[in-house]
């Protein structure tokens, strides 16, 4: 059974990664799903704990560095609003004769854009020491910026 288990954790960790790395090409959250990849394979391999723990730790320091100039941030936001702008224009107007101009992918753009928009207003609320679903708020009322409910 467990034997089982591990084959088919396998198969989905190595499939999310695969499918992780097309996306750093094509459109789509690839780091994010690499990510997954990497959680699925942590259950049974010591390895992928290794890897994720770091891609843990770069994830915090990338995500400190994303709020902390405020150009920066506007920037991040300016371009996920256009992000969603043009995935809905790809879904919804079908008639422009342009390569890649499909509903699929403005559809992968539009989600990859709310994913970004997201984790960006996520990002801003932990700077802030404000509670989110990933960050908790400490007996001292501070909040963390760090991924996870680990505070350090």
């Amino acid at each position: 059974m467990h034997l089982l288990k591990r084959f088919t954790v396998t198969i989905v960790g190595v499939a999310l990664l695969l499918l992780g790395a097309a996306m750093m090409v094509l459109p789509g959250p690839g780091i994010l799903v690499i990510v997954g990849g990497l959680a699925v394979l942590a259950t049974e391999y010591v390895w992928a704990r290794r890897m994720l723990k770091t891609a843990r730790a770069k994830a915090e320091e990338v995500q400190e560095a994303a709020v902390a100039s405020p150009i920066r941030t506007a920037g991040t936001l300016l371009f996920g609003v256009g992000l969603l702008a043009v995935g809905l224009a790809m879904v919804f107007l079908r008639d422009v004769d342009l390569p890649f101009w499909s509903p699929v992918t403005g559809g992968i753009l539009a989600v990859t854009a709310v994913i970004l928009l997201v984790t960006t207003w996520l990002t801003i609320r932990a700077a802030k020491g404000k509670e989110t679903a990933y960050t908790r708020t400490g007996p001292d009322g501070q909040g963390s910026a760090r991924i996870g409910s680990v505070r350090r």
